[in-house]
């Protein structure tokens, strides 16, 4: 009987070992799925912060983006018809030194949006370079005009306007053989910081042609070379110069032949498969890196559209460009005074108002006077209410890049409800002159490094 009482004992013993234990595994379970929801619970409420936080600034970029908007199409709307016509041209200027009288003649019912510098406007040291160009935007601001912003051809080698006053600047192919892309890259920002302190905003550089048969005759050193080559270096020009302040421009869009567009007009006749992946996707690759413009050829390409120059043509300059992966961008014409469009029957009064309606913003004549030209197009747009929106839809991207590159800034309203746009005051010429004078130093130890 103790047996049996004994073993008794033992089986109700282990009978509530097993239910602590049962109980003691069951809370841990409940314990650890309470863990986990808690964690879960945890995840999903940091996620929706995050996602909140998201939308809060989403939203805040939108409201900025209103207001800038709003603040350009004030500015927009207090320029006349014929102010808004003159931003669109981009011209020659004459001198080196100070803003001649005929300038401030010829410009004073409308400034051009930009002036187009060659050798002849370069004076013979920076310091006198620095002086012209601030004559010139003061003399603008001045007259409560917009004020213009300066471009130039700095590609490099034989296209280089700053031979006389700056560091050396090696042709695009010669930069791919002595330089990497990151050497590449600090040179151009050197060069930029230079053409930054003579008041040049905007470089028509770099060509982003890759060179083949049909082309190399009329490329030859000013292309990069092969498509890899193009892209690497194209990259680190374009950085270079947005770092150093400077804009940048793809050229010649769509592409070229051996045909000189100065004499005479490019025909291209390859297939739209070849167009789009030799000569577009280059372009395409390379707007995702910053570039301010792209300049457009004046070359036919008939599989895009047949008999018609680019710079004319809206299935070029939109369909092909703006609409796919352009956007918002600045484009420009090449010289509109070319011998490509004017031995062709499209003299400037023509071609001005041809390039607008394809969808050009700005119109290049290396002349130094207009008039003719803006003529045409205020006759056009006095009778095509679509093309007077064209003209202001244009003004806008240069008004944009203005802003970007610090010709005009956007400047607070007090109470905080936007902004208003002014023109931006000149820095001291003697500290532009330092800032040319230490990016020179840099670049000509490194030129001398590299070019033994």
């Amino acid at each position: 009987m103790a047996v049996l009482h004994h073993k008794m004992q033992k089986s109700l013993f282990c009978c509530f070992c097993a239910l602590v234990l049962a109980f003691v595994s069951c809370s841990k379970t409940e314990s650890a799925a309470l863990e986990a929801a808690g964690a879960e619970a945890q995840l999903s409420s940091t996620a929706e912060i995050e996602a909140e936080k998201r939308r809060a600034e989403e939203k805040a970029l939108l409201e900025e983006k209103a207001k800038i908007d709003s603040a350009i199409d004030a500015y927009l709307d207090k320029l006349t018809l014929d102010e808004k016509i003159a931003q669109l041209f981009a011209v020659g200027i004459d001198g080196n030194d100070i803003l001649h009288s005929y300038a401030k003649k010829e410009f004073a019912g409308g400034a051009p949006g930009s002036f187009l510098l060659f050798d002849a406007n370069i004076g013979e040291t920076a310091e006198q370079t620095i002086n012209f160009t601030d004559s010139v935007l003061s003399w603008f601001i001045g007259q409560n005009l917009v004020p213009p912003f300066f471009m130039i051809d700095n590609e490099g080698g034989g296209v280089y306007r700053f031979d006389g006053i700056g560091s050396k600047l090696l042709s695009p192919q010669r930069m791919t053989e002595c330089f990497s892309q990151e050497e590449a890259e600090n040179y151009y920002y050197l060069i930029g910081l230079q053409m930054k302190a003579v008041n040049i905003h905007l470089n028509l550089a770099p060509l982003v042609e890759v060179k083949n048969e049909n082309n190399a005759a009329f490329l030859g050193r000013r292309s990069f070379g092969t498509f890899e080559n193009v892209e690497k270096y194209g990259e680190a020009c374009i950085k270079g110069f947005d770092k150093s302040g400077v804009g940048t421009t793809l050229k010649h869009f769509p592409g070229n032949t051996d045909v000189d567009p100065h004499i005479g007009l490019p025909h291209l006749a390859s297939s739209r498969e070849e167009i789009e992946s030799l000569y577009i996707e280059p372009f395409k690759r390379l707007s995702a890196f910053g570039a301010d413009a792209v300049l457009i050829s004046h070359i036919v390409v008939d599989s895009l559209d047949k008999g018609v120059p680019a710079c004319f043509s809206s299935k070029v300059v939109c369909s092909e460009l703006r609409d796919t992966f352009w956007h918002d961008g600045l484009v420009i014409s090449d010289d509109l005074y070319m011998g490509a469009l004017s031995k062709n029957g499209y003299p400037p009064e023509v071609a001005v108002v041809k390039a607008l309606k394809a969808g050009i913003d700005i119109l290049m004549i290396s002349e130094k006077r207009f008039s003719k030209a803006a003529q045409a197009i205020k006759a056009e747009a006095e009778a095509d209410a679509q093309f007077k929106a064209r003209i202001d839809d244009a003004v806008r991207h240069i008004l944009r890049f203005k802003i970007k590159r610090n010709v005009l800034e956007l400047k607070p309203i007090e109470d905080g409800s936007g902004y208003i746009v002014a023109p931006v005051q000149l820095k001291d010429a003697a500290e532009s002159l330092e800032a040319f004078n230490a990016a020179k130093a840099k670049a000509d130890k490194i030129y001398a490094e590299h070019i033994k």
